[in-house]
């Protein structure tokens, strides 16, 4: 079965503000999840009563919640001093709306925020829209404000906004479509270009994708918040509590499988819709699906250090019970699968990089849908060898080592006893090789250390990893990671 190219599924939780003719209702938010097609359509309109404009006024216009004429752009008097407070027109941009009230609140947008005045206790502050991005991660640093440390080049405008911005719900992130660092807060999303100076932060457009349409606001890309596009709810809401750590990359968009489940194809996990779990959604076992043996019923004793990572991730409730002992895989990792995902230990490896799910997803995909070529596998110039990179981070600090793992595949079956090479491309057009250790028969796997990298803040570094073939030709796959402080 092929899959179908459905395209981009935009803005998951963007809304469209219509205005209907007056009744005691007042306005409707009407809230559309669109290009899903036959996966999770979910389209529905929630009353919620909000007068934006009172009854006696113009006649609605429709299809517009705010047309923008001369004064609906104007900051409204009562947000003047709270608006010039944010750092005003320099900072969270123009308004975008006029004030418009909602179960006793105020409200209006600037470009970049959704500002909000609660008349009964007289405070302001700003609507938490990142919130509802479906983009937060774990904790990842749970003594931290938010469970996650701030990129020090955000501090300075994170200090200045410290009342408002709320806490952060994700790490720091490298953007490669965006060509920018960035990193979500509850109401503010903060970005650095990779051509900006250290130290200078600029606002994403909060405001204008949350009122998208119905305010008609610009939506620059490299201001524009990145939403995982091919995450649709509600899968991106139980994904939001496990973070893309535990489940790594789409693989797959969704589609219906071949037992007629509805399917999404991560590099460790398989989501599907299941509608008597909560959000909607439950995780394949594929542990024995791809043939790794199981023993179902029997006690294990599961490792502190996956016992954290697990409840870190949601809990046994995604994982599902462990299916096997905790032993050693190889010669520098150890291994224990669950009823839905295997974890490894590498306890040579720095901290933060010794505990990963194992890559499962790929396996399924090989084996139940051989073939297929828009997957996200990197694919050589031999269709029947498929070579799979990683890195332990996609940004990373000057003074940290850089894990660089490798599958390799043949006829979608696991290729032991294969010598990866790999050359990094350093400052300057250096080139640097390194020869990884055979490749484990079992699951075509290997892996090697890096050390530490001292490049400039923003230095890209290319890196290529090849296999050779007995006519002297070799397979190669590129990628890279960024060079970047993010402590």
């Amino acid at each position: 079965m092929a899959f179908q190219n459905w395209g981009l599924i935009p803005n998951l939780l963007r809304i469209n503000i219509v205005r209907h003719t007056c009744t005691t209702s007042g306005l409707f938010l009407k809230t559309i999840f669109s290009n899903l097609k036959t996966f999770f359509i979910i389209t529905y309109i929630v009353a919620l009563s909000i007068g934006l404009v009172a009854c006696n006024s113009t006649e609605a216009a429709s299809n517009a919640a705010f047309p923008l004429d001369e004064n609906s752009t104007v900051v409204d008097s009562s947000f003047q001093e709270f608006y010039e407070l944010l750092g005003g027109l320099d900072v969270v941009g123009p308004a975008i709306s006029p004030k418009f009230y909602d179960s006793g609140f105020e409200y209006q947008y600037t470009s970049a925020a959704l500002m909000k005045f609660d008349s009964n206790s007289n405070t302001f502050s700003l609507a938490p829209i990142g919130r509802q991005m479906g983009v937060a991660d774990p904790l990842s640093n749970s003594v931290s404000p938010g469970g996650h440390d701030i990129y020090h080049g955000f501090l300075p405008i994170y200090e200045t906004l410290s009342q408002f911005i709320g806490d952060p719900i994700t790490p720091i992130r490298y953007n490669e479509t965006r060509g920018r660092i960035e990193q979500y807060f509850e109401n503010l999303g903060l970005y650095q270009l990779e051509t900006d100076p250290p130290h200078i932060a600029h606002l994403m457009y909060y405001g204008a994708w949350m009122c998208d349409e119905a305010c008609s606001a610009e939506l620059p890309l490299e201001k524009t918040p990145d939403i995982p596009s091919s995450i649709t709810e509600p899968v991106f809401a139980a994904l939001s509590r496990i973070g893309t750590l535990f489940s790594g990359k789409p693989l797959s968009p969704p589609h219906e499988a071949l037992d007629g489940v509805y399917e999404q194809i991560f590099e460790n996990i398989v989501v599907i819709s299941d509608t008597s779990k909560p959000g909607g959604i439950a995780l394949r076992p594929i542990t024995a699906m791809v043939g790794i043996e199981v023993i179902l019923g029997k006690e294990y004793v599961v490792p502190e250090q996956f016992h954290q990572f697990i409840m870190a991730h949601s809990g046994y409730e995604f994982t599902g019970e462990a299916v096997s002992a905790y032993e050693q895989h190889s010669k520098d990792n150890y291994r224990q699968c669950f009823t839905n995902i295997c974890l490894d230990y590498f306890p040579n490896h720095p901290e933060e990089l010794q505990v990963k799910p194992t890559p499962l997803g790929y396996e399924y995909l090989m084996k139940f849908y051989p073939g297929e070529s828009n997957i996200g596998i990197s694919d050589s110039f031999e269709k029947s060898i498929h070579i799979i990179t990683s890195e332990g981070y996609s940004v990373i600090a000057p003074d940290v080592s850089q894990l660089i793992s490798v599958y390799v595949f043949e006829e979608d079956l696991p290729k032991g006893d294969v010598i990866p090479t790999l050359t990094l491309t350093l400052p300057g057009g250096e080139l640097q090789s390194h020869i990884f250790e055979a490749t484990r028969a079992s699951d075509g796997y290997s892996t090697i250390s890096l050390n530490p990298i001292d490049a400039p803040q923003g230095t890209r570094i290319d890196y290529q990893v090849c296999i050779p073939f007995n006519n002297g030709k070799q397979a190669c796959v590129q990628d890279f990671f960024l060079i970047w402080d993010n402590r």
